[in-house]
C-alpha cells in the first residue's frame, strides 16, 4: 500500500517539474468580452504591417480584369451609340423609330455602368471572403500549435505515468497516434493557407505573407422597415431596373398601332399584287409611259413581298418581347425564393451568434474558476491550458457565424452577389 502512494506522490512531483510554460496562465489576459458587436481574437504580436482589408479592396479593383473590360464596354458602346445616332439622322427616319432607338441605346449604357458597379461589389465580396478566410486560417492554425503543444505534454506525462506502472502502453500509443493525427492535419492546413495565400496575390497583387491582417468582424444585424417580402421584391427590381425597362420598352414600341404589321396589312398587300397585271409594251404609246407603267407593277408585287417580310420581323420581335417578359417574370420568382431562403439562414445565423456569445460569456467564467483552481494547484497547468485553448475555439466559432451572417446580409442587400457565377 505505502509503495502505491510513493508512485502516487512520485507523479505528482514529476508533473510539477516536467510541466512547463505553454500558454501564458492568466485569466485575466484571456478572458474576452464576447457580448460586444465585434469579435476581436488576439494572436502573436509581430512587426509586419497592416493590410487593411479597404486596402486589399482596393488594389483588387485595380488589379481586376473583369472591371477593366467593363470600362471598355462602355467606351465602346458610348461611341457606337453617337455612330448609330448620326446614322438614324442621315437616313431621318421616323419620330417614333429614332425615340425607340434613342431610348434602347441610353438603357443598354446605363445597363453596362450598372453592370460594373455590380462587379465591383462581385469583386469585393470576394476580397472580403478570402481575406476573412485567410486570417481565420491563421488563427485555427495558432490554436492548434497550442493543442498539439498540450498534447505533447500530455504525452511526456504518459510516458511518466507508464514508467510508473499506471497506465498501459496502448495509452500511451493511443495518445501518440493522436498526436500524429493532429500533426498531419496541422500540414494539411498549413499547405491550405498557402494555397489561400496564392489566389489572394492573384485576386489583390498583393503578397499577403508580407503583412498583418486584421481580425476584426463587424457585426450589425440587418434591419428591414416594412415587410420581407416588400424589401427582397424592391432590391431584385434594383437588380433587373434596365433589364425590365428594355423588356417595357420594346413592348411598348411593338404594340403601338403605328409600329404595327397586321395580317390585314398583308392580305391588302396580297390582293393588290394579284389584281395587278404586267403591263405589255405594244399596248403603250411611248417607252416612258410604259416605263412608269411597269414601275407600277413592279411596286405592287415588291409591296406584297415586303409587308410578309415585315409582318415575320414583328412576329418574330412580338415572339421576343415575350418571351424576354416571361423570362424576367420568372427571373424575379426565382430570385425571391432563393433570397427567401437566404433570409431564414440568416436568422438562424443570428440565434447562433447570440447563442455563441452566451456559450463564450459561461466559459470565460469556467475558464476564471478553472484559473483559480490553477493557482491552488487543484488542477495541472496542461488542464488549465486545455480550457483555454477551448475558449478560443468557441471565439472561433463565433467568427465563422459572423462571417456567415455578413455574407448572407450581401447577398440580400445585393442580390447581384448572390446570383453571380464566381
Amino acid at each position: 500500500m505505502r509503495k502505491n502512494i510513493n508512485k502516487i506522490v512520485a507523479f505528482a512531483i514529476g508533473i510539477s517539474v516536467i510541466s512547463g510554460s505553454i500558454i501564458p496562465a492568466s485569466a485575466a489576459d484571456n478572458t474576452k468580452n464576447s457580448t460586444d458587436s465585434k469579435v476581436s481574437v488576439q494572436t502573436e504580436t509581430n512587426k509586419k504591417s497592416v493590410l487593411t482589408l479597404d486596402e486589399a479592396i482596393k488594389s483588387a479593383i485595380s488589379n481586376s480584369d473583369t472591371l477593366q473590360l467593363d470600362t471598355k464596354k462602355i467606351t465602346y458602346q458610348d461611341t457606337v451609340n453617337d455612330i448609330n445616332e448620326d446614322l438614324d439622322d442621315y437616313n431621318d427616319i421616323d419620330d417614333d423609330e429614332e425615340d425607340f432607338n434613342d431610348d434602347t441605346r441610353d438603357i443598354s449604357s446605363d445597363k453596362l455602368r450598372q453592370q460594373r458597379e455590380f462587379d465591383k461589389d462581385i469583386l469585393t465580396q470576394e476580397v472580403t471572403t478570402k481575406y476573412n478566410d485567410i486570417v481565420t486560417s491563421q488563427m485555427e492554425i495558432n490554436k492548434a500549435t497550442k493543442t498539439l503543444e498540450i498534447k505533447k505534454k500530455l504525452l511526456e506525462d504518459a510516458k511518466f505515468k507508464e514508467s510508473l506502472g499506471m497506465i498501459t502502453s496502448s495509452s500511451l500509443q493511443s495518445t501518440e497516434l493522436e498526436i500524429e493525427n493532429l500533426e498531419i492535419t496541422q500540414k494539411s492546413n498549413e499547405n491550405a493557407l498557402k494555397d489561400a495565400e496564392y489566389s489572394f496575390k492573384a485576386l489583390t497583387g498583393e503578397d499577403v505573407t508580407k503583412y498583418s491582417l486584421e481580425q476584426d468582424i463587424q457585426y450589425e444585424s440587418l434591419q428591414i422597415d416594412g415587410s420581407i417580402d416588400d424589401y427582397l421584391d424592391n432590391v431584385i427590381d434594383s437588380y433587373l431596373k434596365y433589364t425590365e425597362e428594355l423588356v417595357n420598352l420594346n413592348k411598348d414600341y411593338y404594340n403601338d398601332s403605328d409600329n404595327k404589321v397586321t395580317s390585314g396589312d398583308v392580305s391588302d398587300a396580297k390582293k393588290i399584287a394579284e389584281e395587278a397585271k404586267a403591263p405589255v409594251r405594244d399596248n403603250y404609246d411611248s417607252y416612258e409611259a410604259y416605263e412608269t407603267a411597269l414601275t407600277k407593277y413592279n411596286s405592287a408585287i415588291s409591296a406584297y413581298t415586303s409587308e410578309v417580310s415585315a409582318r415575320l420581323t414583328y412576329l418574330s420581335n412580338k415572339l421576343s418581347v415575350d418571351e424576354n417578359q416571361s423570362s424576367l417574370n420568372e427571373n424575379k420568382r426565382e430570385f425571391k425564393d432563393s433570397l427567401k431562403t437566404c433570409y431564414t439562414n440568416l436568422l438562424t445565423a443570428e440565434d447562433n451568434i447570440n447563442y455563441y456569445k452566451k456559450k463564450i460569456e459561461l466559459s470565460n467564467k469556467e475558464l476564471s474558476d478553472t484559473k483559480v483552481k490553477y493557482d491552488l494547484g487543484i488542477i495541472t497547468e496542461s488542464d488549465y491550458n486545455t480550457k483555454l485553448v477551448s475558449n478560443e475555439e468557441y471565439d472561433l466559432e463565433l467568427r465563422s457565424e459572423i462571417i456567415n451572417y455578413n455574407t448572407l446580409k450581401e447577398k440580400i442587400q445585393k442580390p447581384w452577389i448572390a446570383f453571380s457565377n464566381s
